[in-house]
């Protein structure tokens, strides 16, 4: 019976084996929607997941299942680690601040220990291990997936068209005559126009940037690498930028010379494309099982009805990369195995409760056409009004003879307490004249003194929790 006790022992390792699981969330948004604090969030909270009562909606919180986590090291060394000691230092410190914002690619893991659920399970094992991974990174390296569609012709089109607005002309302006200036079909020495390219680009670059940030602006202005390099900060790779002359877009490309500054310039997309998207991208949407994108709809509502359109059509294509049946050429390229989407509206500590479900409508409302296109190729997409750190209470006040529903923070310049009423949230999305009426003011509170020993305060994390790996605590 020798070989029986040996089969036995085999099978009892493969399951123990089985037993320690793994999943990897994707965290993304837009510059300012909250990536670093929903991280910083999502590992404080299962570092706290054992105190009863605090994670109400985690099935195995609340089924006193969950016996205890800790932080653990990420096997891809290539990835810097998420610096979760840094961040939550910043909110627990004596002049608590928000950590900084993602600038970079990085990656936490979180080991967490409970009690298994299923009784045929129970019989190999009483204890199991969940290791959640953490990948965070800019979202506006997403907004990069579409340029494997565009050709460097195609995308300076896009690009002609982005410069070209009339609101942007402040910031463009000089950029634009700057391209048009340029003679594309002379020959030049790729060697030697390292410095031009270095110059123009990092104009163009600035252009983009100078009019993001004081502008709200929302729309594609692509590369993404452009507004967040990352580690390429600095390199060759990124030293290019559009033809935006109508002159030259008319033109049939192929009869430009080799050494012509225009072929010199696609040459350099091309790279960026191969080389820097989608490699990205591949290993991004092959080892991803669930996905989170964030959205700042608090900016959206305080910013012009042309800035919301811009942001419905940059979001839209955001999200576009996970709806895989469309044409199925994201399958074809990199296989991807995402079956969970969550899209949340991020800073609802900033709105009533009474008001959360209409944040969450609007939101969801705006994103309506591509979530159903996601849903139908099989992938849960789920929308939520979250707060990842808490800095507000509910308060009710009088105003009128009526009761009115607000939040009570510290003041940002102060830090004295304040009551403030944002203003009526829609729940649907408006006209132009609609938006013109529009009385928004999300006046932003500095961060409270949290204590160093209790888990950070929140909004629905525990449901956000849930969502993305509630289904693994089997």
């Amino acid at each position: 019976m020798a070989w029986y006790h040996k089969a036995k022992s085999k099978a009892e390792k493969l399951v123990h084996r089985g037993l320690d699981r793994h999943v990897r969330v994707a965290v993304t948004g837009l510059s300012g929607a909250g990536k670093t604090a929903f991280v910083t969030s999502v590992i404080n909270q299962l570092l706290h997941a054992p105190v009863e009562g605090h994670l109400t909606f985690l099935e195995p919180c609340r089924e006193r299942r969950f016996k205890a986590s800790k932080l653990a090291m990420h096997q891809e060394l290539h990835i810097p680690k998420f610096d979760y000691q840094g961040c939550f230092g910043s909110l627990v410190d004596a002049n608590p601040i928000w950590p900084s914002s993602t600038r970079n690619i990085s990656q936490a893991n979180i080991s967490c220990r409970y009690k298994v659920k299923d009784k045929w399970l129970r019989k190999v094992s009483k204890d199991s291990t969940l290791t959640v991974e953490i990948l965070d990174y800019p979202g506006e390296w997403l907004l990069d997936l579409p340029l494997l569609r565009l050709s460097f012709k195609e995308w300076s089109e896009l690009c002609q068209q982005y410069l070209r607005r009339e609101r942007r002309q402040q910031y463009a302006s000089d950029v634009v005559k700057q391209l048009s200036e340029l003679q594309y079909s002379e020959p030049v020495d790729e060697a030697e126009i390292d410095k031009l390219l270095s110059s123009v680009a990092n104009d163009y670059r600035t252009a983009l940037y100078d009019y993001r940030k004081y502008n709200k602006d929302f729309s594609l202005a692509l590369p993404g690498r452009f507004l967040l390099p990352g580690e390429l900060e600095g390199s060759p790779v990124l030293s290019f930028f559009p033809v935006i002359s109508s002159d030259i877009l008319s033109l049939d490309w192929e009869q430009f010379e080799s050494q012509s500054l225009l072929k010199i310039l696609e040459r350099r997309y091309n790279y960026y494309q191969k080389h820097i998207i989608r490699p990205f991208f591949e290993e991004y949407f092959s080892k991803v099982d669930r996905q989170i994108v964030l959205i700042d709809t608090n900016s959206i509502l305080e910013s012009d009805y042309e800035s919301y359109l811009d942001f419905k059509h940059t979001i839209e294509r955001l999200l576009e990369g996970f709806s895989y049946g469309r044409s199925n050429w994201l399958k074809r390229l990199f296989s991807p195995s995402i079956d969970k989407l969550l899209i949340a509206t991020t800073k609802a500590d900033l709105v009533p409760p009474d008001q959360h479900a209409s944040l969450e409508s609007f939101m969801q409302k705006t994103v309506a056409q591509v979530k159903n296109d996601i849903g139908y190729e099989g992938v849960d997409v789920e929308t939520m009004a979250i707060a990842s750190v808490a800095t507000s209470e509910p308060v009710t006040t009088e105003h009128d003879g009526k009761q009115l529903h607000c939040v009570k923070g510290l003041d940002v310049e102060s830090r004295e307490s304040v009551i403030h009423y944002p203003g009526k949230v829609p729940s649907k999305t408006l006209s132009r004249e609609e938006w013109r009426k529009l009385e928004i003011d999300f006046s932003p509170f500095a961060v409270p003194c949290f204590s160093p020993d209790e888990p950070l305060p929140h909004i629905r994390m525990d449901k956000v929790l849930q969502f993305l790996i509630g289904d693994k605590f089997v």
